[in-house]
């Protein structure tokens, strides 16, 4: 991909048009007043416009970002002129509608991402990737959430799992495990949270046995064939009663759990609060005219440590209690619940007199038993099917684990490859420090690989910036024909010194020289001044690079007159 062209048919827009190699958008003569607007001259948001063109999106509920929107909408319409693959394109775009228009054909905003991934990708391209994902990678826009770190390109939190794919997919490592892992541990996590229902299910089991209300079930149906009126309705009477006993020991129980929680809480409350004053103490003696010597005054003090232990020790075993009590607690209620239920179901089942009544009560009483039967049944079988289900999961998880590591062993001529070709690009900056880049076997549970890539701090504290810069100029290298297009932002220069600021340039030069690479950055007047290095104080750049740098200024923005930014206007 090469950016030809960015214009608007607002004449106060100031057109970039770009260059094949090394493309430089110069903000300059920037004051403190204006680094207070949302887009200074307007350098960090040209790169932003072309994140808008292909894809990108403001979110209306950031207030700052409502504002740009706001504003674009009544601004005109912008178009973006690029090529790909010996085709010329063209996308235009008014803020004021939803459509896009590529090559003046109307794109409509739910069809525009496949349109893109159409023109960009090819069948052999991952399909859990999109365009818009990949050119967040290679173009990180302003903002402190993509250059948080190396993996954080779609401004996501680094363990966002699609981020974290996008990544390891361009690093050429096997997302078809990636994604059965990622799946699979969805599924296990669908089933943790099920778990206390079901733990609930299993419960209800234990309190209420299933071959214990099937033998009732079938001393009832014994007694239904051999009908007793006065017999039956006793004997239902006589359950009934014996439940209400039952419930009101339960409740008397409860009471006295509670009651001793509150007293338990009091003591723990004045025990905190209770401290003895030994110099009090001292004051009484002393006003009685009774004066310590120093063995008594050690002794009031261990009589004092003393009685903090004692009390520390009384609270600890107050509070051992209390847990206690907080179980049996729990208990009691379940038990509770559960007898009121049933109790519940045999006054209903005998709300009425008389033999028709008393033989109708037997029958709601066997079909209230049978449905208690099938009920128990179903959770019986619901919790074997959940046990068997997440053995299986387990299982495979185990498995897809072991072939994780199995793949990190095998593909490791090339994980160790794609190591010495980072290691390379930091030795550019660090002499003695070529750090780290390792895809290893994750920790969390829900992923398979860890990217874990390392720069030693050697004291500059723009390491993060040139660990991302290296970065990625990695995955470019393992991606040249994807894009062929690099974007920084200006804040990766912000807290480096003069000579990584200038090595990012030369390393940038060479590989736009050796594979036609196109890079495009903005950056402010102190930092292209130091690049320039035209007192020739660090001497990075050879003097024909520095030439090159100077004519790959594309557009000049000044802040004195808001005719001279990018939109022509300030806003924000």
């Amino acid at each position: 991909m090469k950016l030809l062209k960015l214009s608007s048919d607002n004449p106060k827009f100031k057109t970039l048009t770009f260059k094949s190699g090394l493309n430089i958008l110069a903000g300059l003569q920037l004051t403190d007043a204006e680094k207070k607007t949302y887009n200074g001259v307007g350098k960090s948001f040209s790169l932003t416009l072309i994140h808008l063109l292909l894809g990108g999106r403001l979110n209306k509920n950031k207030k700052k970002e409502k504002k740009v929107l706001d504003f674009l909408t009544g601004y005109g319409s912008f178009t973006l002129e690029f090529s790909h693959k010996n085709k010329l394109y063209q996308i235009r775009k008014n803020f004021s509608d939803t459509h896009y228009f590529i090559n003046d054909i109307e794109v409509l905003l739910s069809h525009y991402p496949a349109a893109l991934r159409k023109i960009f990708f090819d069948d052999s391209v991952d399909q859990g990737i999109s365009f818009k994902q990949v050119f967040n990678v290679f173009s990180r826009r302003y903002g402190g959430a993509y250059y948080n770190d190396t993996l954080t390109q779609q401004g996501r939190p680094e363990s966002d799992f699609h981020q974290r794919y996008v990544n390891l997919c361009l690093l050429g490592v096997d997302t078809s495990l990636v994604s059965q892992k990622y799946q699979l541990k969805n599924k296990i996590s669908k089933l943790d949270k099920a778990r206390k229902v079901i733990e609930s299910y299993e419960a209800l089991l234990e309190k209420a046995a299933i071959k214990d209300l099937k033998d009732k079930l079938h001393d009832l149906i014994n007694d239904r064939n051999n009908f007793v009126i006065a017999k039956n309705y006793s004997k239902f009477k006589e359950e009934a009663d014996d439940m209400t006993a039952q419930i009101n020991v339960l409740r008397k129980t409860i009471h006295d759990i509670n009651s001793r929680l509150t007293e338990n809480s009091d003591i723990l409350t004045q025990t905190q609060s209770m401290n003895v004053d030994l110099g009090k103490i001292k004051s009484i003696y002393n006003e009685a005219q009774i004066f310590f010597g120093d063995s008594i005054s050690v002794s009031l003090d261990e009589a004092n440590e003393f009685h903090l232990q004692l009390m520390n020790h009384h609270a600890g075993k107050i509070e051992r209690d209390t847990i206690k009590l907080k179980k049996d607690l729990h208990t009691q209620s379940a038990a509770l619940s559960i007898k009121e239920m049933h109790r519940d179901t045999i006054l209903r089942d005998l709300d009425s007199k008389g033999a028709l009544e008393e033989y109708n009560s037997i029958n709601e009483r066997i079909r209230t038993i049978e449905r208690e039967v099938h009920e128990l049944e179903k959770y019986k079988t619901l919790l074997e099917g959940f046990k068997n289900e997440k053995n299986a999961l387990d299982l495979e998880n185990a498995t897809l684990n072991a072939n994780g590591i199995t793949y990190l062993k095998d593909a490791k001529e090339q994980l160790d490859a794609n190591e010495n070709k980072f290691r390379m690009l930091v030795k550019r900056f660090y002499a003695n420090h070529g750090g780290s880049f390792e895809i290893k076997e994750t920790k969390d549970a829900k992923y398979l690989f860890d990217i874990d890539v390392h720069v030693p701090r050697d004291g500059s504290q723009g390491i993060n910036e040139v660990k991302i810069f290296c970065y990625d100029f990695l995955l470019y290298q393992l991606n040249p024909e994807l894009l062929g297009f690099i974007a920084h932002d200006g804040c990766l220069f912000s807290e480096m010194d003069p000579r990584q600021k200038s090595m990012i340039l030369k390393v940038a030069l060479e590989y736009i020289h050796n594979n036609d690479l196109q890079y495009f950055i903005n950056i402010g007047q102190a930092s292209l001044e130091e690049i320039l290095d035209k007192d020739n104080k660090i001497n990075i750049l050879t003097s024909s690079e520095k030439k090159e740098a100077e004519q790959s200024v594309i557009l000049k923005l000044y802040d004195k007159d808001p005719e001279q930014r990018l939109l022509g206007s300030n806003f924000g």
